[in-house]
C-alpha cells in the first residue's frame, strides 16, 4: 500500500517540469535578434555541455525552447518550437496574449519577458546576464530582471552561489506555483528567493509556496504593493498571506539579501536571543540598541557561562555586550567558541572594527572558529578599505557576514521570524473544534429584507442580530420613535442605559453629539433623546425616518475592534485591534486570513498591539481569551457562509473577564450578483461531509483537518507491525510531529485526505488520501489506510470512493499509487474499485495500481 507520507510523483505527465529547468536539449529561436545573440553567446560562454539548436541548424525534441524572437514573430516561433517537440519554452521577447498563443501552439511557456535560465550546476546561462553566480544551493525565482541583476551583483562578490535562477516574466501560463513545486523538491537547492510583481493566480502561488516553505526557507520580496494600495493595509495583508505559508515577507532590496545571507549561511537558531561579542565599546552599545529597538532579546548569561568567560578576559563579563579588548587578535573568535555552547546563547553576533594591527589574524581566527559553532553567527566587519577585504575573504569561507551591526541584526530578526513563521506553519493545534451551529436563515432573511429595501448597508440591530446568529453575544437592543419611547424602552432593559440616532442610511462617521452614554434612569433617557432631536434641529436636518436606538450600557472592559474587508487579490482580510478609533481607518489592526480556528485566532490576539491590555493590569482582571478567540472564529465561518458581505466592522467590542459582547456592528453588502474575490487559502470543504453505517455503527466520512493530528497519531499507533511494514514500506513505529502535521494541515486545492470518524468514541479509524499532480492536476497519487479494528467494515471502500470523487470532480484523470507486491489483501481490494495492476521495472517488490477516471 502507498506511503501515508509525502507522495512520490505519478509517472503519468503531459508535462515534465524538470526536464524544462535541467534540460539537456536546448533550441534558441530568433538568434538573428539582438536579444538572441546575446543569448547564444552566453550559452556558449556558460559551459553548457548539452546540445543547442539555432534556426540554421533546429534540435528535433529539445527540452527548452529559447524564444528571443520579436513580439510579432513570437506566435510563428512557438508554433515551430511545437513542430520541434519542445517539452517547454520560455519567452524572453515581449507578446501580447502569450497565454492564448502558447495554448493554440500546445506549448508550455515561461514569460513573457522573462530574464531567463541559469542552472549553474550544468554551465547553463540561458539569460541576457553576461556575468552569474557560480554553483550554489540557493534558488531566486522571479520577474525583474533588475532585480536579478542586483542579486547577481551582491551573489558574485559575496561567494554566494546558485541553483537555479528562473525568470517567471508575465506569469502568463507557467507561472510560480509550478516552479516553485519543481525547485522546492531540487536536492541541490536549500533556500529559495522569490521576487513578486503580479500574481495571475494568487491561490496557486500561496498552495505552492506553502508547500515549499514545509521543506525548504523562502523568503520573497513584493515591489509596489503599498503603492498600488490605495486604502492601505495589503503590505500587511500580504505579510500575514506570506507568514500563514512559512514565508518570510522582506520589505526592501537590503533586507531581502541580508535575509538571503542570513538563512542560507548560518544555522537554526537555538533560541531568541542574541549575544554580542565586539572589540569596540561604543559600537557594542550601538549595536544592543539597534537589537532591542527590534525586540531581540540579549542573552542573560548563566553564572557558570561568566565564570568560564571570565578564565579569558580576566573579568568577569557585565550584562549586555561583550568587550573582549584589543590586546589578542583572536579574543572575539575564543568568545564566540566559548559562548557556543551555552543553552541560553540563541545566536552570536561579533562585530569587528579595524584596529590596524593584527587585523587579518582576527579575521582568520573567526573563519576557524566558525567550523566548531553550532549557533548562527553574524559577522559585522567595519570599514570599507580593510573592512571591505575582510568581508570578501569572510565571504570565501561562506560565512553570513555584513558590513554594518545594524544589517547584521536585521539578519538575526528575519531568522528568528522565519524561525516562527516555518514553526507555526508546522505546529500541530489543539483537537477542540469551535462548533459554531448558526441560525443562517435569519442572516440570508435580514439581507434579502435590506436588498429589497434598496439598502447595501446594515446598521445597529440589523447588522448586530446578524453576528448574534453566529453566537456572538451582542448587546440587547431596542428601536424607539420618541424619547418617551426611548424612556420605556430603557426601563424594559435596565440601566444604566445608552441611546443613539438612529436611521438606515446612517453615515459611518456619526454626527456629533448623537449618542449618550451612562445614563441612570427613565428621566435621564428622555432627557438625552429630547436633546439629541434638539442637536438635528441645529443641523436643519429632518426627522422623518430617523428612530432612537437604545441600549443596555457595555460592561467595562478594553474595546476591541474586529474588521473585515475584501482585498483584490487575498480575498477577505480580517483585522483585528483596538476599538474605538477612526472608523474608516484600519491602521493598527492587525491582519489575518480566513479561515481561521482557534489555535490561529489566539496567535492573532497574540501578536496583536491590543494584547497587552486584554493581560491583566491596573487592577482589572485579564480578558477572557478564549471567548476572543471564538468570537474571531465565528466571524470567520459568517464571512465564508455568507458572500454577500463585502464589509464587516465590530466596533466596539468590550472583552473582560466575564467574556466579551459587541455593543454596535455595520455590514456593507456587495452589489447583487458581484462575486467575491477568491479566498486564497481554501475554507474547510464542510459539503463533503457524509455519513456511513456498517455493522450497527456509525461512523463520519469528511475530510481531515489540522485539529486531527493527536486522532491520527492515536490510529496510527493501533497499527499492527505487519500493517506498518504494508502502509509504510518499512517497520517504522511512529511519524515525527512535522510528518504528523503535513499530513492533518492539508491544502484542499492540491490534494484531499478523508477520514472516517466512530461517532461514539471520536477516533479516526481509516484515512484515504489523493494528492493532485504539480504540473496540471490532471493527475494524482493515493494513500489509503485503515486501522485494524475497522478492517471488514467498508470503511476503505467508502473513504477510497470519496477521494475517487472528489477527483474527478477536481478534473483528475489518472489515479495511481505502489502498492508493496505481497499485500494481498491490498491488491484484491484495490482490484475491486477497477484498479489495473502493472509491475514496476527493475522494482520486484512493488507494484503499482493505476485507474483511469
Amino acid at each position: 500500500m502507498l506511503l501515508e507520507t509525502p507522495l512520490a510523483i505519478s509517472k503519468y505527465k503531459r508535462f515534465d517540469p524538470a526536464r524544462l529547468l535541467h534540460p539537456e536539449r536546448l533550441m534558441l529561436s530568433g538568434g538573428a535578434t539582438a536579444l538572441g545573440a546575446r543569448l547564444l553567446a552566453n550559452l556558449r560562454a556558460g559551459g553548457f555541455a548539452g546540445a543547442i539548436g539555432t534556426d540554421e541548424a533546429p534540435q528535433d525534441n529539445p527540452d527548452l525552447t529559447l524564444i528571443a524572437d520579436a513580439p510579432t514573430e513570437v506566435p510563428a516561433a512557438l508554433k515551430r518550437a511545437a513542430a520541434l517537440n519542445t517539452r517547454g519554452a520560455i519567452v524572453l521577447s515581449q507578446c501580447p496574449d502569450l497565454r492564448a498563443h502558447a495554448r493554440a501552439a500546445g506549448v508550455r511557456v515561461l514569460g513573457a519577458h522573462s530574464f531567463g535560465l541559469v542552472v549553474p550546476s550544468i554551465g547553463l546561462n540561458a539569460s541576457p546576464f553576461a556575468a552569474v553566480p557560480g554553483k550554489g544551493r540557493v534558488a531566486l525565482i522571479g520577474q525583474s530582471s533588475s532585480i536579478a541583476r542586483t542579486v547577481i551583483d551582491w551573489a558574485v562578490p559575496n561567494g554566494v552561489g546558485f541553483s537555479h535562477l528562473i525568470g517567471i516574466g508575465g506569469n502568463t501560463d507557467m507561472g510560480f506555483g509550478l516552479v516553485l513545486d519543481h525547485v522546492c523538491r531540487d536536492p541541490n537547492t536549500v533556500a529559495i528567493m522569490v521576487e513578486i510583481d503580479r500574481l495571475r493566480n494568487p491561490k496557486a502561488f500561496f498552495s505552492a509556496a506553502r508547500a515549499a516553505a514545509r521543506l525548504r526557507p523562502v523568503v520573497a520580496i513584493a515591489p509596489g504593493v503599498r503603492l498600488r494600495d490605495a486604502h492601505g493595509g495589503s503590505y500587511e495583508a500580504l505579510e500575514a498571506a506570506m507568514a500563514r505559508a512559512g514565508v518570510l515577507l522582506t520589505g526592501g532590496v537590503a533586507e531581502f539579501l541580508a535575509a538571503a545571507e542570513t538563512l542560507t549561511r548560518v544555522k537554526p537558531a537555538r533560541t531568541e536571543s542574541l549575544t554580542i561579542i565586539t572589540n569596540s565599546v561604543s559600537l557594542g552599545r550601538l549595536a544592543a540598541d539597534e537589537a532591542l529597538k527590534n525586540g531581540i532579546t540579549l542573552s542573560k548569561l548563566s553564572p557558570e557561562t561568566k565564570a568560564v568567560l571570565a578564565l579569558t578576559l580576566g573579568r568577569e563579563p557585565p550584562e549586555g555586550p561583550i568587550f573582549a579588548g584589543k590586546e589578542t587578535a583572536t579574543r572575539l573568535a575564543d568568545l564566540a567558541a566559548l559562548l557556543s555552547p551555552a543553552p541560553e546563547v540563541g545566536g552570536i553576533l561579533v562585530i569587528h572594527a579595524p584596529t590596524g594591527d593584527d587585523d587579518n589574524a582576527a579575521i582568520e581566527a573567526l573563519i576557524a572558529c566558525a567550523r566548531t559553532v553550532k549557533i548562527p553567527l553574524l559577522i559585522a566587519a567595519m570599514g570599507e578599505a580593510q573592512g571591505l577585504e575582510h568581508r570578501h575573504r569572510l565571504s570565501a569561507a561562506r560565512l553570513a557576514c555584513f558590513d554594518m551591526p545594524e544589517h547584521a541584526i536585521a539578519g538575526f530578526r528575519h531568522l528568528l521570524k522565519n524561525r516562527r513563521n516555518r514553526a507555526a506553519a508546522r505546529e500541530l493545534p489543539d483537537s477542540e473544534v469551535l462548533t459554531i451551529s448558526p441560525n443562517t436563515a435569519s442572516v440570508s432573511g435580514r439581507i434579502e429584507a435590506a436588498r429589497a429595501m434598496g439598502h447595501e448597508a446594515l446598521v445597529q440591530d440589523d447588522a448586530l442580530a446578524i453576528i448574534n446568529a453566529y453566537h456572538i453575544p451582542v448587546i440587547q437592543t431596542r428601536h424607539a420613535k420618541t424619547p418617551e419611547d426611548a424612556g420605556e424602552a430603557a426601563l424594559a432593559l435596565g440601566f444604566p442605559a445608552v441611546i443613539k440616532l438612529y436611521h438606515p442610511d446612517m453615515p459611518v462617521t456619526r454626527l456629533e453629539g448623537t449618542v449618550a452614554l451612562d445614563l441612570h434612569d427613565q428621566h435621564a433617557v428622555i432627557l438625552a433623546a429630547r436633546a439629541i432631536q434638539a442637536r438635528l434641529a441645529e443641523h436643519g436636518l429632518p426627522w422623518v425616518g430617523t428612530e432612537f436606538v437604545v441600549q443596555t450600557q457595555a460592561p467595562r472592559g478594553t474595546a476591541l475592534r474586529i474588521h473585515v474587508n475584501d482585498h483584490p487579490v487575498m480575498g477577505p482580510i480580517i483585522g483585528f485591534g483596538p476599538g474605538g478609533g477612526d472608523r474608516e481607518s484600519i491602521i493598527g489592526l492587525t491582519p489575518e486570513l480566513p479561515p481561521l480556528n482557534l489555535n490561529l485566532a489566539h496567535a492573532l490576539i497574540k501578536r496583536s498591539c491590543v494584547a497587552p491590555l486584554l493581560a491583566a493590569h491596573r487592577g482589572q482582571a485579564a480578558a477572557k481569551l478564549d471567548d476572543i478567540a471564538k468570537t474571531l472564529v465565528r466571524v470567520r465561518q459568517l464571512i465564508i457562509d455568507t458572500p454577500d458581505i463585502a464589509l464587516l466592522d465590530l466596533d466596539p467590542i468590550f472583552a473582560n473577564a466575564h467574556g466579551v459582547v459587541a455593543a454596535s456592528a455595520r455590514i456593507q453588502l456587495r452589489p447583487a450578483g458581484e462575486p467575491r474575490p477568491p479566498m486564497i487559502i481554501s475554507p474547510y470543504p464542510v459539503e463533503l461531509v457524509t455519513d456511513y453505517k456498517a455493522r450497527g455503527q456509525s461512523f463520519t466520512i469528511r475530510p481531515i483537518r489540522p485539529e486531527d493530528a493527536d486522532a491520527h497519531t492515536a490510529m496510527l499507533s493501533r497499527f499492527t507491525p505487519e500493517d506498518m511494514r504494508y502502509r509504510f514500506f518499512s517497520p517504522m513505529r511512529q511519524l515525527p510531529p512535522e510528518q504528523i502535521a503535513r499530513l492533518t494541515d492539508v491544502d484542499y486545492v492540491r490534494e484531499m485526505a478523508m477520514i472516517a470518524v466512530h461517532n461514539a468514541t471520536g477516533e479516526t479509524m481509516g484515512v484515504a488520501r489523493l494528492v493532485r499532480d504539480d504540473t496540471d492536476g490532471l493527475s494524482a497519487e493515493f494513500a489509503v489506510a485503515v486501522e485494524p479494528a475497522g478492517k471488514g467494515s467498508g470503511i476503505g471502500s467508502a473513504l477510497m470512493e470519496a477521494i475517487i470523487a472528489w477527483g474527478r470532480a477536481q478534473g483528475v484523470k489518472e489515479i495511481s499509487g505502489q502498492i508493496l507486491a505481497d499485500n494481498a489483501p491490498m491488491l484484491a481490494f484495490i482490484k475491486r474499485l477497477g484498479f489495473s495492476i502493472t509491475r514496476i521495472p527493475d522494482e520486484p517488490d512493488i507494484v503499482e495500481a493505476t485507474l483511469h477516471t
